[in-house]
């Protein structure tokens, strides 16, 4: 019994303690029918004990505004519990844990049983509570019971009772033909939805189920991310989607309108085994960094900032720690680190992780860095869970000076692992329909072109401010040790990935892309790295091949029919609105100052790419693009400035940090680039492709967007950045 103390040839039976027994068996709610008034609890506002009951001769009433009434109770720590009152009217119902408020809002015409899953995370006394909300509501029979930490309950899973226990929206209602028993859930039109929230144990692996007939999406909300599947099914089918609860106490499961009639029947949660390891990693989240205060000024907080520069790094001189604190718990595979003068020196070091900042293991020791990169460089650890990271320095080959520019840390437990089922971005996104003739668009925010981004949340990784299901991610690094960029999948970059050196969230909430001239490329066919997104219209089912005319790419709609019938969307539409922060201001007069912002990728060329180039000398930038037909050579348009590699600067050109928007638009054969700007006529291109060879029955075309640095000749570490505010993808037939 925790906190007991006895003397261990004692034998202490349950009936001698039982009320110490009990306690632990139930958590008791003292005067729970309120046939004692008010003791026990305590009320404030339009609050009254009624003799209109459900039990007994007493219930608690509330019957106007600030009405409310509450009492604390003590609980098991890190428990699921399961709160229950019957209740009469129009109230809210809830419990206070952990910082976090459980509650759920009911209109009964009679008395009728409420329950309030949760759990308690590291609170040993809670709050069960009673409010109003609209009208004369009663509470009766306040009961508190301790569940199973593997009960996931879902209340009316097979809505036998109608909505009881569910929020329902839109188009949706109960249907008399189910899967199981005499109904089911139906969502006919846009907007349908139906919603429960479920309590669940933290950082743990479920799998939901449902039968679906007809189209729909199944779907999780846990931890800020989203976790749903879209199906189609001619007979009733069980569809699953996996996820990890994270840090979240209780999640919501829904099920949605996806185009035409569904139907959902018999829900069902499980926890499922994990297998220890991540299933895809990503940069984790990190929410402070520290030391022992002994730094020479430059402090622990730079190597934070995604900034290489030489002053931005931490530095202490001796036998000395950084700590890095990941916020929860998560699974830690490895780091990523950029040393100052890295490619002049070794750096020593060794790696401990700890949970409670107390107890450390050692997961790394006697690391060395390379000596020859002043990038980020990968180092494995020994996977463990942790919260915190250490880093232990013991000076380099040159002098005793520990100094780190960047440090990141690897792994899972971020909302990050791409699961079985496509996860989208959390609901902070907002959509807006635009097409190319009548398809839909995937888009991120909408806004003018110069601002006023308020549905952007600088607090949260890109994933969660932008739709990113239908992208992958290519930075140049190379954790996974194939000599190649790596490569990050749809199901990760759209759960919350960031690093904090290439792809990350900025101040204003903006989703900046950054990339050095040195680093991994994504092929032999490429002689410059990139930090961009690649459009994948399968949106994580990864059953379809990445390459072809398939179901992940889209065609022209001047391709045979054959194409466009087996094709993911026919013809498109990229908008982008955006700032270019930085250009490369080393290498080759050639080279200077230019990157590919956008682009159009088919088989093997590339029907568009669009530049954004700054020299040195100038204080604005040009905008062109090139049209490469298949097989040809390129073809270049200038919209803004010039291209040339002596250009004087540009009267009506872009500069740094200017917001501006792009618009690319396919239909047919041909080709239309806008470029806009707040306060100035828009800037058109046309291009006429119809005897570029796109044509052809096996030609596919996708869209690229981000920064693809244009320099191999420059300082290794000279740069392109760019930080886009808006970013849509739509297609004829792509219905999202």
């Amino acid at each position: 019994m925790k906190n007991s103390k006895y003397t261990p040839a004692t034998t202490i039976s349950c009936a001698a303690l039982f009320s110490l027994c009990m306690a632990h068996a139930h958590a008791s709610i003292q005067n729970s029918s309120f046939e004692n008034g008010w003791d026990s609890w305590t009320s404030s506002g339009s609050s009254a004990i009624s003799d209109i009951a459900y039990s007994g001769s007493k219930s608690a009433k509330i019957n106007g505004s600030n009405g409310y009434f509450e009492q604390e109770v003590t609980v098991d720590a890190n428990s699921n519990y399961r709160l229950t009152v019957y209740v009469f009217g129009e109230g809210s119902v809830g419990v206070e844990s952990n910082g976090n408020v459980y509650s759920k809002e009911v209109s009964n015409s009679d008395w009728e049983l409420v329950t309030v899953e949760f759990n308690t995370g590291s609170s040993q006394t809670i709050t069960v509570f009673g409010a109003y909300t609209d009208g004369d509501v009663r509470f009766d029979d306040f009961a508190l019971e301790k569940i199973s930490s593997s009960s996931t309950s879902i209340e009316n899973a097979g809505f036998e009772n109608d909505w009881d226990n569910w929020s329902s929206s839109g188009a949706s209602a109960i249907s008399d033909i189910s899967y199981k028993g005499s109904k089911s859930a139906k969502v006919n039109g846009s907007n349908g939805r139906f919603e429960q929230n479920v309590a669940v144990q933290p950082y743990t692996d479920y799998e939901l189920t449902a039968y679906i007939l007809g189209d729909g999406i199944l779907g999780v909300e846990a931890n800020g991310s989203t976790y749903e599947k879209s199906v189609s099914n001619s007979n009733w089918e069980a569809e699953t989607v996996q996820f990890n609860s994270g840090s979240a106490q209780t999640i919501t499961i829904f099920g949605e309108y996806d185009g035409s009639d569904g139907r959902f029947d018999e829900f069902s949660l499980e926890e499922v085994s994990s297998s220890g390891s991540c299933a895809s990693t990503s940069s984790l989240t990190i929410v402070d960094a520290y030391d022992d205060g002994t730094n020479d000024g430059h402090g622990p907080e730079n190597v934070l900032d995604g900034s290489l520069a030489d002053e931005s790094r931490w530095s202490s001189q001796g036998v000395k720690w950084i700590t890095l604190d990941l916020g929860t718990e998560k699974t830690v595979e490895g780091v990523d680190i950029a040393w100052y003068n890295g490619d002049q020196r070794k750096n020593y070091f060794y790696i401990e992780t700890s949970i409670d900042n107390i107890n450390w293991t050692t997961v790394l020791n006697g690391g060395q860095s390379s000596g020859t990169s002043s990038d980020m460089e990968f180092y494995d650890v020994a996977d463990t869970t942790a919260r915190y990271v250490r880093l232990t320095g013991s000076g380099n080959s040159y002098d005793s000076w520990n100094s780190i520019l960047e440090f990141d840390v690897i792994g899972c437990g971020d909302g990050s692992e791409e699961s079985s089922s496509s996860s989208s971005s959390s609901s902070s996104s907002s959509s807006s329909s635009s097409s190319s003739g009548g398809g839909s668009s995937s888009s991120s925010s909408s806004s003018s072109s110069s601002g006023g981004f308020s549905n952007l949340d600088p607090s949260l990784p890109p994933g969660s401010n932008f739709e990113l299901e239908d992208w992958y991610l290519s930075i140049p690094t190379d954790d996974d040790g194939n000599g190649k960029a790596d490569s990050i999948k749809e199901g990760a970059l759209s759960g919350g990935y960031e690093n904090s050196s290439y792809f990350y969230t900025a101040s204003d909430g903006g989703m900046v892309f950054r990339c050095p001239i040195d680093g991994y490329k994504t092929s032999s066919g490429t002689s410059y790295t990139r930090t961009e997104l690649r459009e994948m219209l399968r949106r994580g089912d990864t059953s379809i091949d990445t390459q072809g005319v398939n179901k992940n790419n889209w065609v022209f709609g001047s391709a045979p029919a054959e194409a466009r019938e087996a094709a993911g969307g026919v013809d498109g539409v990229l908008r982008a609105t955006l700032a270019v922060n930085h250009v490369t201001t080393t290498g080759d007069s050639s080279q200077v100052g230019r990157v590919i912002i956008g682009q159009i990728h088919a088989n093997d060329d590339e029907p568009l790419r669009i530049y954004y180039r700054k020299l040195p000398d100038n204080t604005k930038g040009s905008i062109y693009i090139a049209h490469e037909p298949n097989g040809g050579s390129d073809q270049w348009y200038e919209m803004i400035g010039s291209r040339s590699d002596d250009a004087s600067d540009p009267a009506d050109g872009i500069a740094l940090n200017e917001i501006f928007s792009y618009e690319v638009k396919v239909v047919g054969n041909t080709l239309t680039v806008t470029i806009s700007r707040d306060g100035k006529e828009d800037v058109v291109q046309e291009v006429d492709m119809s005897d570029s060879g796109y044509d052809t029955e096996d030609q596919y075309q996708y869209f690229k967007a981000g920064v693809y640095n244009q320099n191999n000749t420059g300082d290794d570490d000279d740069y392109v950045q760019a930080t886009f505010y808006s970013l849509e993808n739509s297609h004829d037939g792509y219905d999202y």
